[in-house]
């Protein structure tokens, strides 16, 4: 596809958003006590075996399913620099500049109320086991990345704020189970991932590798639900919220006006001719995708309602919230997806069809 060049026009919205909030609060000591005691009786394997960011591969130009000009590396200073262009020094010095939580831990929803609001958005995800976990976007808006083993599955939580893409992937591939980094750089104006193992650069909001040993493959996606605290707590009363990293009190939401921005015709970062002018939804309107044997479809997340549909051959319910959806199949299994906003979407695929 082609595409159309953005200016960095939120550069200053970003990088403040990519900063954690500095301010400070001190956990009691029962929430510290009932985050530790929450990790270990749900099955959380602590210490987690990652890899340390510090052993990261250099990137291994090979394997690359996109021009290497259109990955662009965010600077922080209103600026960006293009991968076929960036010199390993830069790489290097914005590997994780928006830092991953690589060792979360977690509290009862009730002690989350301290913190979290009704209609504070999270990404829940339930694990093999069938304990349900909660990531409040306001963190996820900071940090991007979780790393974490649940259930017994070695799962990574992902959130891009600039394309509202919550996802949730299993962190084994094959033999291999990866643990990923942020390269501060952007594709289709959507977060680019890296794992540590092998120096991979990953999509986002598809899961796709787009260059490096790996490039080529898709992570598996799981279930989740990007959608309101309230909504899932309605649904998983005994969800585990993860608690606040470093202390911060992440209240601060940098990207409460983006939609505005994505609605008037304008993203930070590239993305190709044609996204933005879709005219079925807004770009800014949250949908959520399923694929089943080939066959992908979104369906707007507003308004509430309950669908019943075919998808791939196989009958499913959507019910929607207003905020975020969940999908299931005939039998009640959780179908994966994942939630994005209605134009990173379409740049991974133009031409989806949009459900009733």
């Amino acid at each position: 596809m082609a595409r159309r060049t953005a200016a960095l026009i939120v550069g200053a919205l970003i990088a403040s958003a990519c900063a954690a909030d500095d301010r400070v609060v001190e956990p009691t000591a029962t929430t510290s006590a009932a985050a530790a005691e929450s990790a270990e009786a749900s099955g959380a394997l602590r210490p987690l075996p990652l890899t340390s960011p510090d052993d990261t591969p250099s990137l291994e130009r090979v394997n690359a399913t996109v021009d290497l000009g259109e990955i662009v590396f965010d600077t922080f200073d209103g600026g960006g620099v293009a991968l076929d262009q960036v010199d390993e020094a830069t790489i290097d010095r914005l590997l994780d500049a928006i830092k991953p939580i690589d060792a979360p831990l977690y509290q009862d929803a009730a002690t989350a109320t301290v913190w979290l609001e009704a209609d504070d958005l999270v990404v829940g995800y339930v694990d093999p086991a069938g304990d349900a976990w909660a990531y409040s976007v306001r963190v996820l808006n900071s940090r991007e990345i979780v790393n974490d083993q649940l259930g017994g599955l070695p799962v990574v939580i992902t959130y891009c704020p600039l394309c509202g893409s919550g996802v949730v992937f299993e962190r084994r591939l094959g033999d291999e189970t990866l643990s990923f980094s942020n390269t501060s750089a952007l594709y289709e104006n959507d977060m680019v991932m890296v794992d540590r193992e092998t120096g991979t650069y990953w999509w986002q909001v598809a899961g796709d590798g787009l260059v490096g040993p790996l490039g080529g493959q898709t992570l598996t996606l799981l279930p989740s639900q990007t959608t309101t605290f309230a909504s899932w707590v309605e649904q998983y009363p005994d969800t585990s919220v993860m608690v606040r990293p470093d202390g911060r009190d992440y209240s601060q939401d940098s990207f409460a006006n983006y939609g505005d921005v994505l609605d008037s015709g304008r993203t930070p970062f590239p993305v190709s001719d044609g996204v933005l002018d879709d005219d079925r939804l807004p770009p800014s309107a949250r949908v959520v995708v399923a694929t089943i044997d080939g066959e992908s479809r979104a369906w707007a997340t507003s308004p509430a309602r309950v669908v019943d549909d075919e998808l791939g051959g196989v009958a499913i319910t959507v019910t929607t919230d207003g905020t975020g959806a969940r999908i299931v199949d005939a039998d009640g299994e959780a179908v994966p997806l994942r939630s994005a906003f209605w134009f990173a979407v379409l740049t991974t695929n133009p031409d989806i069809e949009l459900g009733n």
